[in-house]
């Protein structure tokens, strides 16, 4: 069976391809990921106790 992308999937694939490429090329400390995923743990939160 063939796969068919349309253009959604195409522009998709080239995005993750883009950012792969970004954080390859710019690769984050330990301290930097960790201080990331603790802002989005937050914000996730913030936003989960307001609906």
């Amino acid at each position: 069976m063939e796969v068919i992308l349309n253009d959604y999937h195409k522009k998709v694939n080239a995005e993750m391809r883009a950012t792969v490429a970004f954080w390859k090329a710019h690769p984050q400390s330990r301290t930097e990921s960790l201080r990331r995923l603790k802002l989005l743990r937050e914000q996730r939160l913030a936003s989960q106790s307001n609906s």
